[in-house]
């Protein structure tokens, strides 16, 4: 455009002298008519033919255009200033564009592109793309309507940024693209042609929906999880809270944004919170502790489970395990009543049997002899299915009772195999111990071993041909020890083999199977090996032979430590620092206490069942679990109802008015750092027990079948003398008249719990009598 502005001026300079000339030489002639005439030519006339000339001129002069200059219009290098680039430049800057180029027409026709957009769009060339898509709409967007959008917006603001549709390639498939573009209009404001940029932008829009679907997975997932999450700083602050089932009103009765967690717990649970935070975000172990609330019908039980966040957080996840800790103590009476109901008649009578054939009665005839021996057999095969039915209950229900000590794996092989010698010999079949096994020390505990070993070997025995050989091999695989029984009969059907370790499982459950049994021995077998921390399998071919298997963990390197001896009264101490537990031992040993110490809960759980102690010390915070929960758990298992508990930490002084007393029944709270001879006259206080003993132990054997009594008093007659109570009020009269050296004690009584007489005991009797409770096990 100011290309003819020059010219334009020029000639309407001209024009605009001409004509004041002519008016001047008009006036100054005015006075001599005489050349009227000729003055009117030149001054008027001749004026206003240049200025139509001039208007003519402009007219047909070129008007500005906004179509882009072909290289024939733009200026040479030699016609420019030389610093503006060259035609070529320009050229190379289009063709070498890593992002599309275009301008296209209204109607949706390209008529200009460059290399870059033919490559987004799969063309081989420019030309190719401009000859093939000739309407934009139907044959570039998956959505037709995208171009109506498109051409919307351009008529609304003249412009697109970041315009988004998703588009074919030549080949069928589709990527995402972004345009950018605007309106070239001409001087009228007529639209000419929309020019501008394309970006393939695939990969981000699929990075951007695959993380709108994870987000969406986590939020799907958050919101089917029924535990209320907290986002928790270290003081306590919730920062963000994801409610549970029940809404936060109904369980906290506020909503917990913004609120202190440490506020909002029953204030005797605050404290264990505090501390389990703090050691969760130093340590970044996972930690578990326990609350109560009421709700204003009943007790609610709450499981907390805390995890490292980042940033000097930690999420919580509350859980509410009320009706779990119903089902387990509907659980637990059932199996209370079972073993006494059925196991109490069972004993009885397999222990009369017992003492029949062993001679007690003197000479039978032959066959009353031989009568007596199939009824104590039979008795024994019932006794052992109702022991298997218990055990699966108690496997399930965490009760069964795991002895756990290091010792040799080779002794438990050899006593298993002399003790299932005879069943062998029942089906014509031997078992043999493979050469050189090594000689490995487990942790484990031998009475289930031995249980996993019979049942495994009475299986080989079963299955096997007669006159066939069962091996058993040891085998040792770095920190692991395998034992493998193997057997040459018939191998396990393949149909059978997805449920050979579940309960009551026969590969022939037919009424007229070959082979006896419940199928519940390899079941308890897998749980009790997995209880040890190992492993069960096996491995078998049709009409060759099958291997069983399990592997148990050598023994480890970092064990309980146990600093024991029986020439002591043994305490438990349970501390998770190993510098402070050691300095407890030698306190308590100066004292003179034996000692063992768990690092945790669980080693703890493993030393209570398998040893007798006058007393345990505890630390609140704990790993896995705090020390109040496992107090409650102590409290609520018959063998350790009454154990004395000193309790050893930095809470002690804070909340002994909250914790002490109820169920607990807390003996003492002891602040750390520890003064040493309150540590000693505590522990001395909580077990001040002693033994004593006559020439002839008495035994009181509190028992309300009278026929128990008769068959355990007949057993123990040899050493002791033996002395009935059939209730709770004839053991209390019997602990007041009488020095025992031993009770032996029912739990289930007319009157009451036998757990009730332990207190009695306590107090009664001026020196510690040890205390048996009798529960008719194996």
């Amino acid at each position: 455009m100011n290309q003819h502005l020059p010219f334009r001026a020029h000639l309407f300079l001209i024009c605009a002298l001409i004509a004041l000339g002519g008016t001047g030489v008009l006036t100054f002639f005015s006075h001599d008519s005489s050349f009227l005439v000729w003055f009117l030519a030149v001054g008027v006339v001749l004026p206003g033919a240049l200025i139509i000339l001039t208007l003519v001129m402009l007219h047909h002069a070129p008007l500005p255009s906004h179509q882009p200059l072909t290289t024939e219009q733009q200026p040479s290098s030699s016609e420019s200033n030389p610093v503006i680039p060259s035609e070529t430049y320009y050229k190379e800057i289009f063709e070498r564009a890593i992002e599309g180029i275009f301008c296209t027409y209204p109607d949706g026709s390209y008529f200009l592109v460059n290399p870059a957009l033919a490559r987004i769009y799969g063309y081989e060339s420019p030309e190719e793309l401009k000859q093939t898509l000739t309407n934009i709409a139907h044959q570039l967007y998956v959505d037709p309507q995208r171009r109506d959008v498109f051409v919307a917006l351009m008529q609304k603001q003249g412009y697109v940024a970041g315009f988004e549709s998703q588009v074919y390639r030549k080949d069928g498939t589709t990527i995402w693209i972004a345009e950018d573009a605007h309106c070239v209009c001409d001087i009228d404001g007529t639209l000419l042609f929309y020019q501008g940029f394309v970006r393939d932008i695939t990969a981000q829009k699929e990075a951007d929906i695959a993380i709108r679907h994870t987000e969406e997975l986590q939020r799907n997932l958050l919101s089917a999880v029924p535990d209320t999450m907290l986002h928790v700083r270290r003081d306590g602050t919730i920062l963000k809270c994801k409610p549970g089932i029940d809404s936060d009103e109904q369980i906290y009765g506020t909503p917990l944004n913004g609120q202190n967690f440490f506020q909002v717990l029953p204030a005797e649970s605050a404290p264990i919170a505090e501390q389990t935070i703090a050691s969760v975000i130093e340590t970044g172990e996972l930690r578990v502790f326990e609350y109560q609330r009421s709700d204003d019908t009943e007790m609610v039980d709450y499981e907390v489970r805390v995890i490292a966040n980042h940033h000097d957080t930690v999420l919580a996840l509350i859980r509410d395990v009320t009706q779990n800790k119903r089902r387990d103590r509907l659980k637990n009476e059932f199996v209370s009543i079972v073993s006494h109901e059925l196991r109490t008649p069972l004993t009885s009578i397999r222990g009369s049997l017992g003492l029949i054939v062993g001679g007690v009665a003197g000479q039978l005839p032959p066959r009353v002899q031989q009568m007596i021996e199939i009824a104590y057999n039979n008795s024994e095969r019932l006794v052992n299915l109702v022991n298997d039915i218990l055990d699966i209950e108690k496997i399930e229900s965490g009760q069964m009772i795991f002895h756990l000590k290091k010792q040799p794996l080779l002794p438990l092989l050899e006593q298993a195999l002399e003790a299932n010698k005879a069943y062998a010999e029942q089906y014509q079949v031997q078992f043999v111990l493979g050469e050189n096994p090594p000689n490995v020390q487990v942790h484990a505990d031998g009475n289930r071993i031995l249980q996993v070993l019979t049942n495994l070997l009475s299986n080989a025995a079963k299955f096997s041909p007669k006159g066939d050989v069962v091996q058993i091999t040891v085998s040792r695989h770095h920190d692991m020890v395998r034992v493998a029984i193997s057997d040459n009969g018939p191998g396990i059907p393949e149909a059978f083999r997805p449920r050979i370790f579940q309960r009551f499982a026969q590969a022939d459950s037919s009424d007229t199977r070959q082979k006896g049994g419940t199928g519940l021995g390899l079941s308890i077998a897998r749980a009790i090996i997995e209880k040890h921390g190992g492993s069960i399998s096996f491995e078998t071919e049709t009409g060759v032979g099958t291997t069983f298997f399990f592997e148990l963990a050598c023994v480890p390197e970092r064990d309980v430590v146990s600093e024991s001896d029986d020439h002591h009264p043994r305490v438990l101490i349970c501390e998770d620092t190993p510098d402070l537990a050691r300095m407890l031992s030698i306190v308590l040993n100066r004292g003179g206490f034996s000692t063992d110490i768990a690092y945790n809960t669980e080693q703890a759980r493993q030393l209570l069942a398998h040893h007798h102690y006058v007393a345990m010390t505890l630390d609140i915070i704990m790993p896995g679990q705090d020390g109040i929960s496992f107090i409650r758990e102590l409290r609520s298992k018959q063998e350790t109802k009454y154990l004395p508990i000193v309790v050893v930490s930095a809470l002690a002084d804070q909340n002994r008015k909250e914790w002490n007393g109820g169920a607990l029944e807390v003996a003492e709270w002891l602040d750390k750092p520890i003064d040493q001879a309150k540590l000693i006259e505590a522990v001395h206080r909580a077990a001040k027990r002693q033994l004593t003993g006559d020439s002839r132990p008495r035994i009181l054997h509190v028992e309300d079948d009278p026929d128990v009594f008769q068959v355990v008093s007949s057993i123990l007659n040899p050493i002791a003398d033996t002395f009935l109570a059939t209730n709770m009020n004839e053991a209390r009269e019997q602990l007041n008249e009488t020095n025992f050296d031993l009770i032996i004690l029912d739990l289930s009584l007319p009157d009451g719990s036998g757990l009730e007489l332990l207190s009695s005991i306590r107090h009664q009797s001026r020196s510690r009598i040890p205390v048996l409770i009798f529960q008719l096990a194996k």
